[in-house]
């Protein structure tokens, strides 16, 4: 099983070579190059909706097995990066805030869910400060990390009154899918 670093990996190194396809001097090279992750993302995005519909289309046994590949970690990440999640966003940060709540209890803290809004979730945190794994910092990484592996299209965490840090998660947004303008690699990567 592919953990969610090694899927991070996969994914900075596909933005790394998008950047590199982007930079091509030859344009045609650079065209083509664009043209073809496109084209690749383009079936892929098609294939993954069609297993959702499909999924979805077959009763009880269908919807939780689309569930379960809802909740894996890798899988999650490709249906979040084409669109087709079958549990809404929202929905998956909250449960990702419960999953992760009796932790931060037992470490002296609690957070809230404040909203989701450009691509960023937006948390309170309270803290007792009492230990070094009950700082706002900590909590907060704590949370920081169960958010983004059950919403990996969200490009950061925002806890009110904690200052920002930089995380380790590639967002989803570096890989994109085919663009709803209509726009290809090569403009959107520009």
């Amino acid at each position: 099983m592919i953990s969610n670093d090694e899927l991070q990996g996969y994914t900075g190194k596909i933005d790394r070579l998008v950047q590199r396809a982007s930079a091509l001097g030859d344009a045609d090279a650079r065209a083509t190059a664009l043209e073809l992750l496109q084209s690749v993302m383009d079936l892929h995005g098609a294939a993954m909706s069609r297993i959702v519909e499909i999924l979805s289309d077959s009763g009880e046994d269908g919807r939780n097995s689309l569930a379960r590949l809802g909740s894996d970690p890798l899988i999650c990440g490709l249906l979040a990066l084409y669109g087709v999640h079958p549990v809404p966003l929202e929905e998956r940060v909250t449960q990702a805030i419960e999953q992760v709540r009796p932790k931060l209890q037992k470490q002296g803290g609690d957070l809230h869910l404040l909203g989701i809004d450009d691509a960023a979730a937006r948390i309170s945190i309270q803290s007792s400060g009492n230990g070094c794994h009950s700082s706002p910092e900590a909590l907060k990484e704590v949370a920081e990390r169960a958010i983004l592996e059950a919403a990996p299209e969200l490009v950061e965490v925002i806890a009110e009154g904690v200052p920002a840090t930089k995380s380790g998660f590639v967002p989803l947004a570096t890989i994109q899918p085919a663009n709803p303008e209509g726009e290809n690699y090569e403009k959107s990567a520009a």
